[in-house]
């Protein structure tokens, strides 16, 4: 009768820790986005962090890896478009560091910003390259710019925002008639 209670018991914890074991092993190669529709590995997410870095540094003002706009692009990504539109945009990062290194010798994230942003006016002007690459990249520039534009950081420390009606001078004075 004991024999069976621990055998049973046994099987119980092998089967829970079967079950547990893939949630607790880290996967370092995912994406740090929690994304429902696209996968994309911790390199692509990179990668698009150095692209939206590069379409918008930081100056004086924070760039888009400071803001996370990467992140941003991801989400849009995954929630905004459709499954063929993802599956493109997909295809156009994959080959987007393969481009680099075909015009350039290098990965797009070891070239110098000049080298950076002269290849990504060349890939805007190449009519040769894939059409999955040049959506993606335009997709990914006009998502980098829409989160820049309507990021917190912008909104409220480069150009405050005022709701709607903003602001009534009631008691205005006036000095000069017309």
């Amino acid at each position: 009768m004991t024999n069976r209670r621990i055998w049973i018991k046994q099987v119980l914890i092998a089967g829970g820790g079967v079950l547990i074991l893939p949630a607790c092993m880290s996967d370092e190669g995912a994406s740090s986005v929690a994304l429902l529709n696209i996968r994309i590995t911790g390199k692509q997410e990179l990668l698009l962090a150095e692209l939206a870095e590069t379409i918008i540094p930081a100056t004086d003002t924070l760039g888009a890896k400071a803001l996370n706009l990467h992140h941003f692009v991801l989400k849009m990504f995954d929630d905004c478009y459709d499954k063929p539109e993802q599956i493109k945009i997909g295809n156009g990062l994959k080959q987007f560091n393969s481009y680099a290194q075909k015009y350039t010798g290098s990965a797009f994230d070891k070239l110098k910003v000049e080298k950076q942003l002269a290849l990504l006016r060349e890939l805007s002007k190449d009519d040769t390259a894939a059409e999955d690459l040049q959506v993606f990249l335009k997709e990914t520039r006009r998502w980098i710019i829409k989160g820049f534009e309507t990021s917190e950081y912008v909104m409220t420390k480069l150009i405050p925002y005022e709701m709607v009606p903003g602001r009534f001078h009631g008691c205005f004075p006036i000095t000069k008639a017309i």
